[in-house]
């Protein structure tokens, strides 16, 4: 494994990224590298739709405390938190990638008639990316 300086994450904003955040704060730590983080929005998030609910729009401040709750609290005053607005979640991250040692991402497993018919989001940003990608198993 090479030496990273600048290491991304890229968060859901949900409840399952305790362990995906562990371990980039561990890597990040372990060979002082800057940590940066990473939310993309649908460009409809948080609007009212008649058709369907729109996704939750999250926020750098939604961010940082789902970071306080996991007990990371420490290196908010460090970690870059960027909110990104797209499409495309993994053309949007290349986008954020261009100086970025390493990428980490977390993945979900899905059922295998899902996992047939469709690509996960992780796997079209590791399609897309040029700098090397860690997956985390999530919750």
């Amino acid at each position: 494994m090479g030496h990273y300086n600048k290491i991304m994450v890229s968060l859901m904003g949900d409840s399952s990224e305790q362990l995906l955040l562990e371990q980039a704060h561990s890597l990040a730590s372990s060979m002082q590298a800057r940590l940066t983080v990473i939310h993309v929005n649908d460009p409809h998030a948080g609007e009212m739709s008649m058709m369907m609910d729109s996704p939750k729009k999250i926020t750098a401040e939604i961010l940082q405390a789902q970071i306080k709750e996991y007990g990371f609290a420490n290196i908010l005053d460090t970690l870059e938190i960027i909110i990104a607005e797209g499409a495309s979640v993994p053309r949007t991250i290349v986008e954020h990638c261009k100086d970025i040692d390493l990428l980490i991402v977390g993945h979900r497993k899905m059922s295998e008639f899902k996992a047939n018919i469709m690509d996960s989001v992780d796997e079209g940003i590791t399609n897309l990316v040029s700098c090397p990608v860690l997956v985390v198993q999530k919750d």
